[in-house]
């Protein structure tokens, strides 16, 4: 299905949200206005065509692509708030200022003045705290549906664990993790990945040996067979102890390629603990 349009077919579309933006008091509106609204016109469309509001071996308009897209975002925002509403109950963002703002104050405000009719391509927030996923080229409630998403498989993962548990890894990790920028589900992941690793019981003191042991572990190993091994203990992890949620175990491997060289590197200069909190 085709939604690449002319410009004659987008300019109606713009003419009639500018009367519904200006109350049809007037068609006249700023060249940033125009500009904002056919900004919005094209992320409807942009909508119709990513999503699966429609099956049809059929062009459709210009105003039916826009129009299925619009409903399918006012969907996305209903969908992601619903997310948003089941996760925060239980949040704890384990005194990280960044990480509590973004949650608890800066996502309700993009609920709150989100437009999806003259502004769906305006992200609102900055969306600070980092998510082990990027969020990559999104924008509007794409962006905000996924950082929602992530988050929550964040709490999930870190919610198995006693919260004194995650504050003890982090502490260690950090020694001023209430202001840090870092993203403290990857520092928990590595933690449980390195014990696993080393086949230590996650609450079991670790000492040099353990970081030796882990040192020599990837130094007998290629990045490719470490790769390997991490990715079956990710696995594992997820189906015996999450449910076998894959989408957590897809959120949680976007940080796997990078953890193996920052390993392999940390193994040769001997600094493990650098990357990795046993």
């Amino acid at each position: 299905m085709s939604l690449l349009y002319e410009m004659e077919e987008l300019v109606p579309l713009v003419a009639k949200l500018s009367e519904k933006y200006t109350s049809k008091e007037s068609t006249s509106v700023s060249y940033e206005t125009a500009r904002q609204l056919m900004e919005a016109v094209m992320y409807c469309i942009k909508e119709c065509a990513s999503g699966q509001t429609l099956v049809s071996s059929q062009r459709l308009s210009a105003a039916e692509a826009y129009q299925y897209g619009y409903e399918a975002l006012t969907q996305k925002v209903k969908r992601t708030q619903a997310v948003y509403n089941k996760m925060i109950v239980n949040f704890c963002g384990y005194g990280n200022r960044n990480y509590e703002a973004m949650v608890e104050k800066a996502i309700p405000g993009f609920f709150l003045y989100y437009d999806a009719q003259f502004a769906p391509q305006e992200t609102i927030i900055t969306m600070d705290y980092p998510t082990i996923c990027s969020i990559g080229g999104k924008s509007g409630i794409d962006a905000v549906e996924a950082y929602v998403k992530y988050i929550s498989y964040e709490q999930k993962f870190m919610g198995a664990f006693q919260r004194q548990y995650i504050y003890e890894v982090i502490g260690r990790d950090h020694a001023d993790h209430k202001n840090g920028f870092s993203n403290i589900c990857r520092v928990i992941l590595r933690h449980v990945l390195g014990h696993l690793l080393i086949k230590k019981g996650f609450f079991e003191e670790a000492g040099k040996q353990d970081y030796d042991k882990l040192c020599n572990l990837v130094i007998s190993s290629s990045g490719q067979q470490l790769r390997e091994v991490l990715t079956s203990l990710l696995e594992q992890l997820i189906v015996e102890k999450y449910h076998a949620d894959m989408g957590m175990r897809d959120y949680l491997a976007c940080d796997l390629d990078d953890l193996v060289v920052e390993m392999q590197n940390a193994a040769e200069h001997d600094v493990m603990q650098q990357v990795i909190v046993l």
